[in-house]
């Protein structure tokens, strides 16, 4: 294998890597943004009720 070839590899490893990290990323963040809408919309819920029945 040549040093060029090597680089490559390398590279495509490297590059694979990233993708996970980013994906992995992308994962925790639609969690994240998906329990703050829950939270949101308790809230809401929870001032509905509390003008409708306080």
């Amino acid at each position: 294998m040549t040093a060029l070839e090597q680089d490559i590899e390398e590279t495509r490893a490297h590059l694979g890597q990233t993708v996970d990290a980013l994906a992995a990323k992308a994962d925790a963040g639609k969690k994240r943004a998906g329990l703050i809408a829950l939270m949101g919309v308790a809230a809401v819920a929870g001032i509905v009720l509390w003008r409708r029945f306080g």
